[in-house]
């Protein structure tokens, strides 16, 4: 029986990068890795926040604009 084919998306991949603890892997060592917001409320804002980025940051690929700063 062949493996079923998985697709993934950006917001899919954050979150699961999240959810396995990698993100302070990608963080650069300056980066506090304590003293932010503990209270759940703002973890959830940040969350989509983030899930917004990825998702125009997405929109954008599809377009054919990369993001330049």
């Amino acid at each position: 029986m062949p493996a079923a084919h998985v697709t993934t998306t950006p917001q899919s991949q954050l979150d699961a990068l999240i959810r396995a603890g990698g993100f302070w892997g990608l963080a650069p060592d300056w980066v506090p890795r304590t003293g932010y917001a503990g209270d759940r409320n703002t973890l959830i804002a940040a969350l989509a926040a983030l899930r917004r980025l990825v998702q125009n940051e997405a929109i954008r690929l599809r377009r054919g604009r990369a993001h330049v700063h």
